[in-house]
């Protein structure tokens, strides 16, 4: 899930991210790279999975299963070359 949908589903449970960090015991900016996937912690994972109702994987999907959002060069390349003919 992107982190802005991670939220909004904490959020629709009535949970701010700074009040699960409160109530966790860790900095705001720890929540927020948990969030965004930046950091990894399990257990940080495992409460927002809880308060959500979605499960671990479904939020942070292993990295195979991620979509992926930027294009390699050749990708870019093509295109430029089909862009120019």
């Amino acid at each position: 899930m992107h982190p802005e949908q991670i939220k909004a589903a904490m959020r629709m449970k009535g949970v701010t991210p700074t009040a699960l960090a409160d109530e966790m015991g860790v900095s705001n900016a720890t929540m927020s790279q948990v969030i965004s996937g930046r950091s990894v912690s399990a257990r940080i994972r495992e409460r927002i999975a809880a308060v959500t109702g979605y499960t671990v994987e479904a939020m942070w999907p292993p990295s195979s299963r991620r979509p992926v959002l930027r294009r390699t060069r050749a990708q870019i390349a093509a295109a430029r070359a089909g862009a120019a003919a």
